[in-house]
């Protein structure tokens, strides 16, 4: 029998994440109407990569139910979209166009929206391991030899200034990728831990 309870939180689920992948469409398609540049170039930056990534995720949830068992899957999605949104946050508002529609969508809407549904939606039997927060630095870290490599090496820079050895220097972007790296694992063991604590409670 359905309980009211669950009625509810499958309300909610389906009501966060359906929001969420408007969001991210959203964005894009306001980005692609009203800059010059289009969408197409942003598509190198961390943030547009993680918020397509959780959009796509997002809507195999709705279509396919046992996607939400992919626990790993799901919190690299929330932190990957939660730092990015932190990041830019503290760092980059006044590098960018500042709190246009798009932004906000990308860099506040979403990442908070990600976390409410990390902390609020069930998880099921579907256990989040210890060891995860370090496999979900595997793709920051394949980004950031994407940045400082190829791209500075193809001589176009890295879409972030604490990543250009020509902004800030060598010896500076290596301190700046350990403190991201730390960085991410610290928020990711946070999610874990809220994760816990919240079957805990159920």
């Amino acid at each position: 029998m359905t309980t009211p309870d669950r009625v509810s939180g499958g309300t909610l689920r389906i009501a966060l994440r359906v929001t969420i992948v408007l969001a991210v469409l959203l964005a894009v398609v306001l980005v692609e109407l009203t800059s010059r540049s289009g969408v197409l170039w942003r598509l190198i930056t961390f943030t547009y990569q993680a918020n397509l990534l959780a959009a796509a995720y997002y809507a195999w949830t709705l279509v396919s139910p046992g996607a939400d068992r992919r626990t790993g899957l799901r919190g690299a999605v929330v932190l990957y979209v939660a730092v990015a949104g932190l990041v830019w946050n503290l760092f980059l508002t006044g590098r960018s166009m500042g709190y246009t529609p798009a932004n906000f969508l990308l860099h506040v809407v979403v990442p908070v929206l990600a976390v409410i549904d990390w902390l609020a939606v069930g998880r099921g039997d579907a256990a989040v391991r210890w060891w995860q927060p370090i496999a979900w630095l595997a793709y920051p870290a394949a980004y950031g030899a994407l940045a400082l490599i190829v791209l500075n090496g193809l001589g176009r820079r890295a879409p972030y200034y604490f990543l250009d050895p020509a902004s800030v220097g060598g010896v500076t972007v290596l301190v700046n990728v350990a403190l991201m790296a730390g960085g991410f694992l610290v928020l990711g063991y946070l999610l874990v831990a809220l994760a816990r604590r919240g079957s805990a409670n159920t």
